[in-house]
């Protein structure tokens, strides 16, 4: 799809001057079967953007995050018709009778569900590599994804497990391994070389998040640096963008959304007008304030019954170590580089995520995370560092044998 094939699609799907989700979808779909985007037709989706509504805008970036993870992302295209897009997948009718199929919008997923009734041929592609897999009458997911599995690319690889991918859940590469009488069957694929990974390890996921609009900010940096992060990659890990509305709800959404598929590593921002900073010590106090709808918030506590302030989940030497090197031009600190350092104690919907993120995580190995603030003026190279060194210190933890994966 080129930069017009872009802009008619866009026009053709608008309806009183608007494009919805499914619509985006469909489109940037059509994109990725035609061998993804360039840079000049990337810009004309972001120069689009500018004119959709806030929820189909954050679609299209949640599209362009994933795609513009070279070193991480996988194109996976299969022989069929796109029946219909749920929440993160696109379902797909094959040619193969009696399966189906889903393929992630946003992770490197791949599902089968049902049972061959007659022979055929599972045809796909994979990053522009045509693959074919014979397919027997009665055989099911499993066997079919072990196969496709041992066709890949060399510079592929795959982690084959149980149960379909859930259409409003992330897909990991952590779970049960599929087995022959599975109705459901999922594979994840990775690229281990670009990402810097040993023989046989699985990525890290990393979750970057932002706030949106409130109190007048209505295109807030925070969104825009969990874009820019997720669009960067990080080595050794697969990284997933949020964009959360600035409410206690979205917040327990979104807590609720970790709490059943736990990443490694979770890196939540919001903005401030002061310093940008790790928040080291939120407390349990949500204030009476007015959230991102101007709905004014009952005065209560984080989480009835926990400490009045909790040490953050993040570890703090390791991200100050990572901003030295920025010298004179530093932007970001923590309170081991800056004498004046004063925790976040405005009691709004920053420190409710990053209380949240701290007691839900903050005894588990197998889960850093933790909140921070950033200003308009905060470099992207500053942040990409932090997550950077948080990333390789988890993925050195996995490695000397702690039980974080």
């Amino acid at each position: 799809m080129n930069v017009d094939g872009i802009r008619r699609a866009l026009s053709t799907a608008a309806k009183d001057g608007k494009v919805d989700a499914a619509d985006v979808d469909r489109i940037m779909l059509q994109a990725r079967d035609g061998g993804g985007l360039s840079a000049l037709e990337r810009t004309a989706l972001l120069e689009a953007a500018d004119g959709f509504d806030d929820g189909t805008r954050q679609r299209l970036l949640s599209h362009l995050s994933a795609m513009g993870q070279t070193n991480a992302w996988v194109n996976l295209e299969a022989k069929g018709q796109v029946a219909s897009i749920d929440g993160r997948y696109a379902n797909l009718t094959l040619t193969v009778p009696g399966l189906s199929a889903r393929v992630g919008l946003f992770d490197n997923a791949f599902a089968l569900k049902g049972k061959a009734t007659a022979d055929g041929v599972l045809q796909l592609t994979v990053d522009g590599a045509k693959v074919s897999v014979p397919v027997k009458a009665g055989e099911g997911p499993q066997q079919l994804l072990t196969k496709l599995k041992a066709q890949l690319p060399a510079h592929f690889a795959g982690v084959v497990l149980g149960g379909d991918v859930q259409p409003y859940d992330a897909a990991s590469f952590s779970g049960r391994s599929a087995r022959r009488a599975d109705v459901a069957a999922h594979l994840m694929l990775y690229k281990p070389a670009s990402l810097g990974l040993q023989p046989g390890e699985k990525p890290l996921r990393v979750v970057v998040t932002g706030y949106g609009a409130f109190m007048g900010i209505t295109d807030n940096p925070s969104a825009n640096m969990a874009q820019r992060l997720a669009e960067r990659g990080v080595k050794g890990a697969i990284v997933e963008y949020r964009r959360l509305d600035v409410t206690p709800a979205a917040v327990e959404q979104f807590m609720a959304e970790v709490r059943r598929s736990p990443p490694d590593v979770i890196l939540s921002m919001g903005v401030t007008h002061g310093q940008a900073q790790l928040e080291e010590r939120p407390e349990n106090l949500l204030g009476a304030n007015r959230d991102g709808n101007n709905q004014l918030m009952r005065e209560r506590a984080v989480r009835e019954g926990g400490p009045q302030e909790l040490r953050t989940d993040l570890p703090i030497d390791t991200i100050d170590w990572a901003l030295q090197g920025f010298g004179a031009q530093r932007q970001v600190f923590t309170s081991a580089s800056d004498p004046t350092y004063r925790p976040d104690r405005s009691a709004y919907l920053c420190n409710f995520l990053g209380y949240n993120l701290a007691a839900e995580f903050g005894a588990s190995p197998k889960t850093t995370a933790g909140f921070m603030h950033i200003t308009p003026e905060t470099k992207a190279e500053q942040m990409g560092a932090v997550l950077d060194a948080i990333t390789a210190r988890q993925l050195e933890q996995r490695r000397a044998g702690f039980p974080v994966s």
